[in-house]
């Protein structure tokens, strides 16, 4: 009988079945987003006893830098000295992307330098080798499951080559399992790190840079905060002399590994992590959508059950119990909610490989998962319980007679259930377009905000990195380049280390020689062109062609933040100054002339406060890995193929890759695009909720009011006036929403907006669009509903009065 009288009431039952099943995707699709960004890094076996060592650099008392660095040596001596650290290991970046298996040539940014413990910190399991070996002897490596499948088929990788240019050969040892999605690195390849192998002596120093990520595990019983400790003792007793000469200090800190994703904002990480801030925002927005659409169904709910009340009090005089009653609505709640569920659960599976494949969003299938479980079925039987048992305790309030003349009241006095769920939905709406405007304002701000230079029209052709010039591996470089200027569509090229968009690695001190004054400095090496070509202002002082080609390796270039650092207020007061450049071994040392300050640039990263850079022109006898070319129009495929004929006759044996800089450069704001479409959705959504509620409301209020309608259009009323009475609740419940919503999303965007060093304003229009929007949704959800009892003839309504 349950399941006749639903099907019997098609109208109500789709509305309740609509709005169930939009709440409960809602949940199921953020519950898949928030368990994949919670679910970093905890894929690894024993990962809440696994931390990295990061460190804090201080340039005399101020903070100058914190990364996730630190030096070689301290997984070693942890190891062997602290019985509380089960094991150790590390990785550290290549210098030289590019590789050859065979005949096959590529380069792979998901290659790294690891130690043998390193296997063990994170429980990689080997397929293919020893794990007791690996990684022991010069030049050898291990490669990951995909990697083999990649380049050797079905063929054993174990003995084969892997030749690293420009001249390197690592023999393959093992392989290991493809790492997991949900980890904040990726690795591909696995070479070695050995003292018998030639690595530049900073690198290979066991106290020199802190440029190796370092990973402990430690028993359940470990004291973290004494490891800690032991970690800054046995790097200050070390490198001591170097510290009290440099007066840099560094701090070391424990960072436990499920942290990283979404807590880690330092610089140099190995992947870009997630904001917590971000996660729990959309957990927050989507539970309210949850909300929004359990109104709905309330609403629905109550509507059906004033509709179906002199059914009920027919019901009571032919006898039906309390009991009976209570249990009939509870078999049609059932009855709904199990559809629901099925329906969700579907719909939900379907769309996840949609969200990751159209929006780039990443869910993790979670129907398995116990947590969710409980959650949608405590959801459920929430659920079940107000939609079943509630209406059916409230229509037994009434005795059998008053259920036959129980009828809707669209006016009342005071507040109602009703005029709490519009506005709540309301709020919402406002609320969610409010703050997509706001970081799509703050994003265009960082984006199109003078950066001290100019990407446009700018490509970058990958070349070998530290390869002499005169190296038989390079055919005529003199030659590419005069080739390249010959075509009219490139305005200029210049040759550098990083490009915009790279993380500089701040790992030099610098020090003017007389005050003493200094900091941390990123170290950019680039030619005469690379001011020209990026269009960035000089200050004072001058280029380095203009200084001649004998005096270019001693002299550099220093930005403003420098400038401070050194203790000058004037550009021109730096020229000519000498300034010491160390390394953080202390094995690079030099001194060079300034000849040139430009303007700050946000060369890595708009969302910070400018750090001192330091651009050296050692570009005379060395490549240095990029070719930046200027272009005169956007059109990059018209000048991609004659690009890549130079390329391949002057590199030959090297694969010819190129990035469109400003594409490249924006990938730093990756986060905030992901939160905008999903943002997006949420408008998207909350908007059909709302609507539907709106649409019902408008409908029984008009059903409830057919004959007042009818009454005073008899007595002159016009159309205008009906739809103005209908309408004014409508608008004021939209006005209501917008006072609620308005210091909410302002102070939810204010303190947003914390995070970055360069912000946008919030400009009045940002809430007003939002309240105008969500008024024009109000207004036209209810005009047609409303124009529909205007229009009708007054005869219809009061025909048989």
């Amino acid at each position: 009988m349950a399941f006749r009288n639903l099907v019997r009431e098609k109208g109500n039952s789709a509305f309740l079945l609509l709005s169930l099943c939009i709440g409960l995707v809602t949940f199921i699709l953020v519950s898949g987003y928030v368990f994949y960004e919670k679910g970093y890094d905890r894929v690894f076996p024993g990962n809440k006893q696994i931390y990295r060592v990061s460190t804090d650099i201080y340039s005399g008392n101020e903070l100058s830098l914190s990364i996730p660095q630190c030096e070689r040596g301290v997984a070693a001596t942890l190891k062997d000295e602290y019985p509380q650290v089960v094991a150790a290991g590390y990785l550290t970046g290549t210098n030289n992307p590019q590789y050859k298996i065979g005949d096959e040539i590529f380069s792979n940014n998901h290659v790294y330098h690891a130690s043998a413990g390193f296997l063990d910190v994170f429980s990689i399991a080997l397929t293919q080798g020893w794990k007791s070996e690996v990684l022991t002897r010069p030049y050898t490596a291990v490669i990951s499951e995909r990697t083999a499948k990649k380049y050797f088929g079905d063929v054993n990788p174990v003995g084969q080559v892997l030749f690293k240019y420009p001249v390197f050969e690592y023999t393959i040892e093992g392989v290991f399992k493809d790492l997991p999605e949900q980890a904040h690195f990726s690795a591909e390849i696995l070479l070695s790190f050995h003292d018998d192998m030639h690595l530049p002596p900073p690198a290979k120093a066991q106290w020199g840079e802190t440029g190796f990520y370092t990973y402990l595990k430690l028993d359940n019983n470990a004291a973290v905060k004494q490891i800690e400790a032991a970690v800054n003792a046995i790097v200050a007793e070390n490198k001591k002399l170097q510290f009290e000469k440099s007066n840099v200090k560094h701090v070391y800190h424990l960072q436990p590994l499920n942290d990283i994703h979404l807590h880690s904002e330092l610089k140099n990480e190995l992947e870009t992590n997630s904001r917590a801030q971000y996660v729990i925002l959309v957990f927050i927005i989507g539970i309210l959508i949850l909300c929004a659409s359990g109104f709905n169904y309330i609403q629905f709910a109550f509507s059906r059950l004033i509709h179906s009340a002199p059914k009920t009090g027919i019901k009571k005089i032919n006898g039906a119990t309390r009991s009976e009653i209570v249990w009939a609505s509870l078999s049609e709640s059932l009855i709904i909610h199990f559809f629901a569920v099925c329906i969700s659960l579907l719909v939900g599976w379907m769309l996840i490989p949609v969200m990751q494949n159209q929006f780039g969003i990443f869910l993790k299938p979670v129907f398995t998962s116990p947590l969710f479980l409980a959650i949608l079925f405590s959801i459920i039987f929430l659920g079940i319980v107000i939609g079943g048992v509630i209406p059916a305790l409230m229509i037994n309030r009434f005795n059998s007679l008053e259920l036959l003349k129980l009828r809707y009241k669209p006016v009342s006095k005071g507040v109602s259930f009703r005029q709490i769920v519009v506005v709540a939905q309301f709020v919402i709406i406002i609320a969610i377009v409010a703050g997509i405007t706001g970081i799509s304002k703050q994003v265009n701000f960082l984006m199109d905000k003078d950066k001290g230079f100019d990407v446009k029209n700018t490509l970058v052709i990958k070349v070998p990195k530290n390869l002499r010039i005169t190296s038989q591996r390079i055919n005529n470089l003199q030659a590419f380049e005069e080739e390249l200027l010959s075509n009219s569509a490139i305005l200029g090229f210049s040759s550098s280390n990083v490009v915009p968009g790279d993380l500089s690695a701040y790992n030099f001190n610098f020090t003017e020689t007389l005050t003493g004054k200094g900091g941390k400095a990123a170290l950019i090496v680039a030619d005469d062109n690379f001011i020209k070509n990026y269009n960035i202002p000089l200050l004072a002082g001058t280029n380095f062609r203009e200084t001649g080609t004998s005096a270019q390796n001693n002299s550099c270039i220093i930005n403003r933040a420098g400038l401070q650092y050194l203790g000058f207020q004037n550009p021109d007061e730096a020229i000519g100054r000498a300034i010491k450049m160390e390394d953080e071994s202390g094995m690079q040392k030099f001194e060079v002339s300034v000849i040139g300050v430009t303007g700050n640039v946000d060369f890595s990263n708009a969302k910070e406060s400018h750090k001192p850079m330091v651009i050296i022109n050692w570009t005379e006898n060395m490549i240095w890995g990029n070719y930046s070319i200027k272009t005169s129009t956007a059109d990059f495929a018209s000048v991609i193929p004659f690009i890549k004929a130079q390329f391949t006759r002057t590199f030959p044996n090297y694969p010819f890759e190129y990035l469109v800089v400003e594409d490249y450069y924006n990938r730093q704001f990756d986060n905030e695009m992901q939160l905008i479409k999903i943002f997006r959705l949420f408008v998207i959504v909350a908007i059909f909720i709302c609507v539907i509620n709106l649409f019902s409301i408008a409908w029984l209020i008009s059903l409830a009011r057919v004959k007042e309608i009818g009454i005073r259009k008899v007595n002159g009323a016009k159309i205008s006036e009906i739809l103005a009475m209908l309408n004014k609740d409508f608008v004021k419940w939209v006005a209501i929403a917008f006072v609620i919503a308005t210091p909410i999303a302002y102070y939810a965007m204010h303190k947003w907006l914390e995070n970055f060093a360069y912000k946008t304003t919030l400009s009045w229009w940002i809430f007003a669009l939002a309240g105008v929007l969500a008024l024009g949704i109000a207004l036209l959800t209810v005009s047609w509903q409303s124009w529909r009892a205007a229009t009708q003839n007054p005869v219809e309504a009061l025909r048989y009065e």
